[in-house]
C-alpha cells in the first residue's frame, strides 16, 4: 500500500479513526481529571486554580488547537464511513447475526457519534464560548491574581436544569 493510499483506503481510514479516538480519550481523561476538582469542597478555588491553568498555558492552548481538528477529522471521517460503509452493501445478510455477530454498540456508532457531537455542541456553548470570547466574572484567588470564575458558571449552568418538576 502506497503511502498516499493509507487515508483514502477503507483500512487508512479506520486507522486514522482509531489514533483520533484514543487522542479524544486521552483529552477525556484529563478533562475529568480537572473536572474531578469540583469535588475538593473548597468553593470552587482548587477548578478554578485547574481551568485558569488549562485556558492559559500555551502548551496546552496549541493541543487545544489540535483537540478540534481531531475531533473535527474524527466526525468527518466517521460519517464518510458510515454512509460509504451503508452504501456498499444495501442487502441485509439473510441470516441477522445480532450481538453474535458484533455489540450493539459497534453496530450503532453512527448514532452514538451524532449523541455525542450534540453534547459537545451544547458543551461549547455552556462553557467554551463564554470562558473564552462571551467573558466569565473573574475573582481573585490570591494577591493581585484573578482568574475565570467557571466553578459559579458551572454552579448556574446545573442549576438551571428544569428536571421536569
Amino acid at each position: 500500500m502506497k503511502w498516499s493510499e493509507m487515508f483514502t483506503s477503507s483500512i487508512g481510514k479506520k486507522l486514522v479513526m482509531g489514533l483520533t479516538g484514543l487522542f479524544l480519550i486521552s483529552f477525556l481523561v484529563v478533562h475529568a481529571g480537572v473536572n474531578a476538582c469540583i469535588w475538593a469542597n473548597d468553593g470552587g478555588v482548587m477548578f478554578n486554580k485547574a481551568a485558569h491553568f488549562m485556558g492559559s498555558t500555551v502548551v496546552i492552548r496549541v493541543l487545544e488547537v489540535g483537540l478540534f481538528v481531531g475531533i473535527f477529522i474524527h466526525i468527518i471521517q466517521g460519517y464518510v464511513l458510515e454512509f460509504t460503509n451503508r452504501s456498499k452493501r444495501r442487502k441485509g445478510y439473510s441470516i441477522p447475526m445480532g450481538n453474535k455477530g458484533s455489540k450493539w454498540y459497534s453496530r450503532s456508532m453512527g448514532l452514538l457519534g451524532t449523541i455525542l457531537l450534540l453534547f459537545f455542541i451544547l458543551h461549547w456553548y455552556h462553557f467554551w464560548i463564554p470562558s473564552r470570547f462571551t467573558g466569565v466574572e473573574e475573582i481573585e484567588i490570591e494577591p493581585g491574581k484573578y482568574v475565570h470564575n467557571l466553578y459559579q458558571l458551572m454552579m448556574i449552568t446545573f442549576s438551571q436544569f428544569d428536571w421536569g418538576e
